[in-house]
């Protein structure tokens, strides 16, 4: 079985002061398909930038990084840009949704860019957004008439309409209340284990991280700790 994601000895350096400082140091980290990870650690933990250089967002300094076996270091910008198109779902923290664009027309971006027919992406966005409890009477709503958790729901709606390799979600529930955030995360269990979704996931909040199957723990640029998260922890999640 490919990894999804697998690097080795992984690193970025960024130039401060004259010197250059580690953001993420030396990481060597494998992502299976099917699984649900979580990247914890403080801030300036290296989470953020080792989450950029795995949605092709930046390029890492040195190390490998293979995405499906393909490695990355070796593409040009417009192959990075294909491969980002085709094999990553991202979302993020403030949803990033067009706001004079109906919930309808935001699901049907990613489709837009990879050249898809008219009528194959209003039929691909509407069943989107009713896999992830958006009904027919919330798809002509614009985002500012909908609340934080189903704008959200647009943005995992848009992640999933080129049936991505792999979702990326960056604090997905980080400017949603507690009820709504739970909710959300019983969606990503549901992509996960009846769909199969690989999900990676960065987040702040144990609560949170308890709904993955795995926690990777950040310090300094490095993993520190790699643990799976036992049955028990994702009921106790789940319920609460």
């Amino acid at each position: 079985m490919t990894p999804t994601v697998q690097t080795r000895d992984l690193s970025r350096l960024f130039p401060t002061g004259g010197e250059l400082f580690a953001a993420i140091d030396k990481v060597t980290f494998v992502l299976n398909p099917g699984e649900f990870t979580a990247i914890m650690g403080p801030s300036g933990s290296g989470k953020s930038t080792f989450m950029n250089v795995i949605g092709c967002l930046d390029r890492a300094t040195s190390g490998t990084y293979l995405l499906e076996g393909t490695n990355v270091a070796n593409l040009n910008s417009n192959q990075i840009a294909d491969l980002r198109r085709a094999k990553l779902g991202f979302i993020f923290q403030q949803y990033n949704l067009l706001p004079r664009t109906s919930a309808l027309e935001n699901a049907e971006l990613p489709m837009v860019y990879a050249g898809v027919s008219a009528g194959e992406r209003r039929k691909r966005a509407r069943r989107a957004l009713i896999d992830v409890g958006l009904d027919e009477r919330h798809h002509r709503s614009m985002p500012s008439e909908l609340s934080g958790g189903q704008q959200q729901r647009v943005a995992i709606a848009r992640a999933l309409v080129n049936a991505p390799s792999l979702i990326l979600a960056d604090e997905p529930t980080g400017a949603l209340d507690s009820k709504t955030s739970h909710d959300l995360m019983e969606l990503f269990l549901h992509l996960n284990r009846e769909r199969g979704m690989t999900i990676l996931m960065v987040t702040h909040e144990l609560d949170i991280a308890l709904y993955a199957q795995r926690i990777v723990s950040f310090l300094d640029g490095r993993i520190v700790k790699d643990e799976p998260v036992p049955r028990a922890g994702v009921a106790t999640a789940g319920t609460r």
